[in-house]
């Protein structure tokens, strides 16, 4: 009896280690990978924890207000050693970087509005016009040539330059309602009308209105520059055009024929 006793002991002792093993086997293969995210314990300044209380009022954790404070620091420091030394040049004694940013970008706004504003005085008060290198050059060649100072100027302008730097199109890709609209507002923003309308008489014809306050040489100078412009080989389709030129008034018919 004895040995039968110890003989059942026996046995259920070895079953219990099997037993024991298979679980321990069992947890280490189902025990999940360990985080790399790595905790961070430091010491922070009264200022510093005041401003992690404050964001974390806005739902913002710890964990995220050093990962973007960490990230903006980056960014900083990847400003280009000629940015910086600028920075170290004007920032005032005391100043803060953040500070002189916001006045750097402010001074800059002020600048742009500065000249916006220079551009449209100029333009109302002096009257005066926006004019490129090339008409510029044209009227310099059309001055020692006078029996040619209109034809020179017609077959080299540069409204088709004008038309893809507005549009940022492609010509081809440009329909004659965006050719139209682009003369339109650049032509009045040049200061060389000070009003120009468009209006679509029949499906294919447009009839186009420039007001100046010139005189009629200066309206048959448009007339053949735009002339010009729609009978030029680039265009994609082919126009029909007819004018009547007056002292302050030039009105033109732009009919659309078929594309090239």
């Amino acid at each position: 009896m004895v040995k039968n006793i110890l003989g059942v002991d026996s046995i259920t002792k070895e079953n219990e280690t099997s037993d024991d093993k298979s679980n321990n086997t069992q947890k280490d293969e189902t025990k999940e990978p360990e985080s790399k995210d790595k905790p961070i314990y430091v010491k922070v300044s009264d200022e510093t924890r005041g401003l992690i209380d404050k964001y974390k009022e806005h739902g913002t954790t710890i964990s995220d207000l050093i990962k973007n404070a960490i990230k903006c620091y980056d960014d900083f420091n990847l400003i280009s050693p000629e940015i910086h030394a600028i920075i170290d040049k004007y920032i005032e004694e005391d100043e803060s970087n953040i500070s002189f940013i916001e006045r750097a970008v402010k001074y800059y706004g002020e600048q742009k509005n500065l000249d916006r504003d220079l551009w449209v005085r100029a333009r109302d008060e002096m009257k005066m016009m926006l004019i490129g290198k090339t008409t510029f050059n044209q009227l310099i060649a059309a001055a020692e040539a006078p029996k040619e100072s209109l034809t020179k100027p017609w077959s080299k302008n540069v409204a088709i330059d004008i038309i893809l730097w507005y549009t940022g199109k492609p010509l081809k890709n440009l329909t004659i309602e965006e050719i139209l609209q682009t003369i339109q507002k650049m032509w009045v923003v040049a200061n060389y009308f000070y009003t120009i309308d468009v209006k679509k008489e029949e499906a294919d014809e447009y009839h186009l209105l420039f007001r100046h306050r010139q005189n009629k040489r200066y309206s048959a100078y448009w007339l053949g520059y735009f002339t010009g412009l729609f009978h030029s080989e680039e265009m994609s389709f082919k126009c029909a055009v007819e004018g009547h030129t007056f002292d302050e008034t030039l009105s033109m018919i732009v009919k659309v024929g078929y594309e090239k």
